[in-house]
């Protein structure tokens, strides 16, 4: 693979960041404590996600899960040829002893497909066509940095080409950043994680923050 460059790399240690992951899903079911959730991603076992959930002008609450379950379901067609992958998945809601739950109640009477004497226990299929998007922050680390981008390596594996928002820690500042995917290479295996290495190009970033790269390239990076 041929990796074009728009600015020399250089090695650092100890520099991290996390990275915002998003995945659309489609709600199978629900209930007080928790969903099943159907995507093409494939959801890591013990991750967290946020996700706000909405239908039509119906607005539900803002609610944080663990996934505790996840299973490739099947293989789905795409109209380009060649299939996809459709996950299953259970997650289990966080903090659900707070006033939070009123609000997925309200939601649940909304949008749950019950008979007249059913009462919100147990796990409902909910009236949803929209897919929901589940969020959630998944640390890297910085192998080699330069003005344009750098490379990563974390325990998740992006789509080439994506863009996402990551926020990265430069000695005492913090900076955010709008990126794209240039590549995706797979590591191996680390404490049972299956690490990949991310070729990033940074898309946009404050005028600020360009500011505070550069100096912390100038300052403490050096050639190979």
């Amino acid at each position: 693979m041929v990796e074009r460059r728009r600015a020399s790399r250089y090695p650092v240690s100890d520099v991290r960041g996390t990275l915002v992951l998003t995945a659309s899903a489609k709600i199978l079911n629900m209930s007080l404590t928790g969903m099943a959730i159907e995507s093409s991603a494939n959801m890591r076992v013990g991750r967290s996600y946020r996700l706000r959930l909405t239908h039509g002008e119906v607005a539900g609450p803002d609610l944080s899960g663990t996934v505790v379950w996840c299973h490739l379901k099947t293989a789905r067609p795409v109209d380009t040829g060649g299939t996809t992958p459709v996950y299953e998945a259970g997650m289990q809601f966080d903090c659900m002893l707070t006033g939070t739950a009123g609000e997925l109640i309200a939601f649940l009477r909304a949008t749950a497909i019950l008979t007249m004497q059913q009462r919100l226990m147990g796990r409902f299929r909910v009236n949803l066509e929209e897919t929901v998007n589940l969020n959630a922050e998944c640390e890297f680390v910085v192998r080699t940095l330069s003005a344009s981008g750098m490379l990563i390596e974390t325990d998740v594996a992006p789509e080439p080409g994506a863009l996402f928002t990551l926020r990265l820690q430069l000695a005492d500042a913090t900076l955010s950043v709008c990126c794209r995917v240039a590549f995706v290479r797979d590591v191996g295996e680390q404490d049972k994680r299956r690490i990949t290495s991310v070729g990033v190009e940074f898309v946009e970033m404050s005028a600020a923050d360009r500011d505070r790269l550069d100096a912390f390239i100038a300052s403490q990076i050096a050639p190979e």
